[in-house]
């Protein structure tokens, strides 16, 4: 039998837990913990497989405020507009800190290689993705 390369990839898949913040590697059995900013991001991503380019993040203000409102703890909507807003500014400066910290946390788990499917990575056309299913 012959097969192809693509066919021969491996699919990798993770599940979001039913506690706040919680990664599961199934293939790892391995958990990684993120705060809600952190969460929120990773979920945005994983619910575009297709990619967003970082300039784009205003565009998804709403599920992203959707998205924080469940993961979050504070009650305040003024609050979670302004982390919202401090994710989707202009600058990228709070995006880029957390898509970081979001990478060392799956490489601190599970190691440089098998983090690589599970992170957040822009990719040669310039859109931010995870490789990774639900």
């Amino acid at each position: 039998m012959h097969r192809t390369f693509a066919s021969m990839r491996k699919q990798h898949r993770i599940v979001i837990g039913v506690r706040r913040g919680i990664v599961f590697v199934p293939d790892e059995c391995a958990d990684v913990r993120l705060n809600p900013m952190e969460i929120t991001i990773y979920r945005l991503f994983l619910a575009h497989p297709e990619g967003i380019p970082a300039g784009s993040l205003i565009d998804h203000w709403e599920e992203l405020r959707t998205v924080y409102e469940h993961e979050s703890k504070y009650d305040s909507k003024q609050l979670m507009d302004s982390v919202i807003d401090s994710i989707c500014a202009e600058s990228k400066t709070v995006f880029y800190s957390n898509i970081s910290r979001i990478k060392k946390k799956f490489v601190d788990v599970l190691g440089r290689r098998k983090a690589s499917p599970y992170i957040i990575k822009r990719e040669k056309d310039g859109l931010y993705r995870i490789r990774a299913r639900v």
